[in-house]
């Protein structure tokens, strides 16, 4: 690090030695672009060197890129309950309009209600 005098520091006005000094200080000190890597001043990744070997997902981001990862049953990405093992049979009160139900239980409140 360089040592600058300055007029604060010192309590008075600077000589002409003081002042060459601080320049000379400052131009020992200071770190040539040209000394820099490449990616110093361009921030590309691909300016780096020793970077690690990327896995293939790790550009594209798709799943099926993973390496081990499980299978996924149809479902997964389909969504369909149509592609569901293993589903329950289901009764006939299943494929039933629900206005139907309505009928029924409005009826069965209005027995109860008159008693």
């Amino acid at each position: 690090m360089s040592t600058i005098v300055t007029r604060a520091g010192k309590g008075s006005p600077l000589t002409h030695n003081e002042v060459d000094a601080n320049f000379n200080n400052l131009n020992t000190d200071k770190v040539e672009s040209s000394a820099l890597a490449t990616v110093a001043t361009s921030g590309l990744y691909s300016d780096l060197s020793g970077t690690p070997t990327l896995a293939t997902v790790a550009t594209s981001g798709l799943y099926s890129d993973l390496s081990g990862a499980p299978s996924l049953a149809t479902v997964a990405t389909t969504g369909a309950y149509s592609d569901l093992t293993g589903t329950p049979t289901l009764g006939t009160a299943a494929a039933a309009d629900t206005t139907d139900f309505d009928a029924a239980g409005t009826a069965l409140a209005l027995a109860i209600a008159l008693g």
